[in-house]
């Protein structure tokens, strides 16, 4: 299948370019875009990039979970592929819990590339190179899922990334069990401000989590929750992006319009 081809050609070139990323990549730039979780939509992916491209945010930082439950997997990564290959440096692809072989067979990305082996377990080595984590002008720590307790963020490895990418924020202190399975873990607010201390950071933008309104704040406004996918496995959420443009926030939610299937924007918050 040419989209198959096409996609195998497009992980080969950027597998170079993930290598040479850190686990933990810097971006400084007064202008920044945060996408969360993509799941597959290309609708929202196209309107994310129309968004992007009216606003003129410099750099786009996307959370990941590009892949699964949702119909054109393959579509939305070549999409994403191909501007990381155009802009190395102001395209930065974080790794989520869905580029993982695991989550691949069971939601959707192995059967929509044809039950193709090869192909997984090669999208799956380039999955594996993807950096776990970002910090946009010293202060904002960006991040799949959530953080692993109070390390310093030098110490973050891309073999060792799994509390990374299914870690989650909760209103209990501590680190917690999860609701998510025997993995991952749940951090407090207690954990998540001396993690913070630690690291001189002062916010963190996160993915991962299904969201009515798209977006959740947490522990004061320091922890932004992103989701970027609406009518989630056919729910009625709406999805949400953020920039942060010379020193402020703005999260736009996005969604349906209430006589078009086409999404618009939907909210602007501070």
């Amino acid at each position: 299948m040419p989209a198959l081809n096409e996609l195998a050609d497009l992980l080969a070139s950027t597998c170079t370019i993930f290598k040479k990323e850190k686990a933990v990549v810097s971006v400084d730039s007064p202008s920044v875009m945060f996408i969360g979780d993509i799941h597959g939509n290309l609708k929202a992916l196209d309107f994310l990039l129309k968004m992007q491209a009216s606003s003129g945010p410099d750099n786009l930082v996307l959370l990941g979970d590009y892949v699964d439950r949702g119909p054109d997997s393959v579509a939305v990564l070549s999409k994403l592929l191909k501007l990381k290959i155009a802009r190395p440096d102001r395209i930065i692809l974080l790794r989520g819990n869905h580029e993982a072989k695991e989550m691949n067979l069971k939601y959707g990305f192995f059967q929509e590339i044809g039950f193709n082996d090869e192909l997984l377990d090669f999208a799956n080595m380039v999955f594996a190179e993807m950096p776990v984590a970002a910090v946009v002008n010293n202060e904002i720590f960006c991040v799949h899922g959530g953080i692993a307790g109070l390390v310093e963020i030098g110490s973050i490895r891309k073999t060792d990334a799994f509390e990374y990418l299914w870690n989650d924020p909760s209103p209990l202190p501590g680190m917690t069990p999860s609701p998510r399975g025997m993995g991952p873990k749940c951090f407090g607010e207690d954990i998540f401000s001396k993690f913070m201390q630690k690291n001189g950071l002062s916010l963190m933008v996160r993915g991962h989590s299904a969201l009515t309104e798209g977006y959740k704040w947490w522990f004061g406004k320091k922890l932004l929750s992103v989701f970027s996918t609406p009518e989630y496995c056919g729910c009625s959420n709406n999805g949400a992006f953020a920039t942060f443009v010379d020193g402020e926030m703005r999260i736009y939610e996005f969604g349906p319009g209430a006589h078009s299937r086409q999404y618009r924007l939907l909210q602007i918050n501070k």
